[in-house]
This record gives C-alpha cells, sequence and structure tokens, in this order.
C-alpha cells in the first residue's frame, strides 16, 4: 500500500484554509514525456529551478530525482514541454503530533481543481488513518488525479465534491486550534528570550547594578506638611 493517501476537498474549504493560513509554495511543472511511469518535467518554484526524473517503487510511492537548472535554461525547456500544471501548496499545521503532513495542492492550469495529499511515515499509518470530517471523497488509487495525467490532459469530468455545514465548523475549529498553538508558541519564545536575557545581564553585572542604583523610596513628609496654617487666637 502507498505512504500517502489523497482526497478531493470542496473548493470553498480550500479557499478558507488559503487565505488563513496562506499559499507556502507556487510550482509550475512542465512535463517532457508522456511515457506512464517514468516522467521527465521541468519544476519551476520560487527562484529554483530543477530537472526531475520521476518514477514509483514498487509500494507505489512516487520517487524523484532531481537536478538543478539555470533558471533561463529552464524557461527554454518549457518550449518543448507537452503539458503543464501549476498549483499552489500549502501545509495544514499538525493538530498533534502524529507522524503525517497534511498539505492542499490548488490547481490553477489546465484545470481548477483542490486535491488533499496525506503522507505518511509507512503503510500502516495511511491505512489505519482517520479520515477528518471536512476531508472530501478518496482519489488516491485514480490516476486521472496524478499530476502527470492533468498537466497533459486537463480534467475529463469536473467532480462535485459534497460540502455539509459540519464540514465548514470543522474547518474552522481547525483554524482556531492552529491560531492558538501558534499564539501559544510565539509566547513562550518571547518568555525564553525574556529569561536568557535577564541571565545575560545578571552574569554580566548590570542587572545588579541597576538594582543597586536603584532610586530609594521617598521619605515620608513630615506632619507639618499635612498641617493647614495655623489659626491665632484673638487676643
Amino acid at each position: 500500500m502507498k505512504s500517502f493517501r489523497r482526497f478531493l476537498v470542496a473548493p470553498c474549504l480550500a479557499r478558507m484554509i488559503s487565505r488563513d493560513l496562506g499559499v507556502d509554495r507556487q510550482i509550475v511543472e512542465g512535463y517532457l514525456s508522456s511515457q506512464p511511469g517514468k516522467d521527465q518535467f521541468i519544476r519551476l518554484e520560487a527562484n529554483q529551478a530543477h530537472f526531475v526524473l520521476s518514477g514509483s517503487d514498487p509500494a507505489g510511492d512516487v520517487l524523484e530525482n532531481l537536478a538543478p537548472l539555470p533558471r533561463e535554461h529552464a524557461e527554454a525547456l518549457f518550449g518543448l514541454c507537452i503539458g503543464q500544471i501549476s498549483y499552489d501548496r500549502l501545509n495544514v499545521p499538525a493538530q498533534s503530533d502524529l507522524g503525517y503532513t497534511i498539505q492542499i495542492d490548488r490547481v490553477v492550469y489546465p484545470c481548477s481543481i483542490d486535491l488533499i495529499t496525506v503522507a505518511f511515515a509507512d503503510a500502516q499509518q495511511a491505512e489505519a488513518f482517520e479520515i477528518p470530517m471536512w476531508f472530501g471523497p478518496e482519489v488516491t488509487a485514480e490516476y486521472a488525479y496524478e499530476w502527470r495525467y492533468i498537466a497533459l490532459n486537463g480534467l475529463q469530468s469536473n467532480p462535485e465534491v459534497p460540502l455539509l455545514s459540519q464540514q465548514v465548523e470543522a474547518v474552522l475549529d481547525m483554524l482556531d486550534q492552529s491560531k492558538q498553538a501558534v499564539q501559544a508558541s510565539n509566547m513562550s519564545a518571547a518568555d525564553d528570550v525574556i529569561v536568557a536575557l535577564s541571565r545575560s545581564l545578571e552574569t554580566s553585572g548590570l542587572l545588579k547594578a541597576t538594582k543597586e542604583s536603584a532610586v530609594p523610596p521617598a521619605l515620608e513628609p513630615v506632619a507639618e506638611e499635612f498641617c493647614g496654617p495655623v489659626k491665632r487666637s484673638a487676643q
């Protein structure tokens, strides 16, 4: 069994997650060969370019060998490509330390479709995976959702992904949990910096000197300061 699983996701849910988490990578791939099982393509990403040889191991997992290319050479090779695909990738923060990663790919060319890929440590973990409520239908075994097929043929049909209110609530809960985890991490990091700075100042003697040179508390005012002018008795 493969150590990854792929699912459809409703476009509005993918858009919600993308707006909240942002896009991590923008990728364009141009395929030079139509031979299944041995893909040859050019990958452009940010300021990087690679020639990629891609195949599958006996379990069906994808293996890639990357060779860096100068950007101008990669762009020139795109003119020889027989199919292209462009997609935005974002990583979904893990809700617990379970050893797998979730990413969403939003394909923008040659068609529009949103896919979730979950990568596992091994096939046993993949088989035991509990599918979250907001995931759509599984398409792991469907060749029509492989990158090479989409690049060369597009989508033969536009799949309808059902959307339930419970799925929207599940995504909102996930995003709230992610925000809370980030805030807690930032606060913890800030506390660590303050503690380290305090220890550094104490070691150097600066913090002690600051404490010793603190302004002493003001003396209590004498009683006369609180008294009004003394009235003189009439003679």
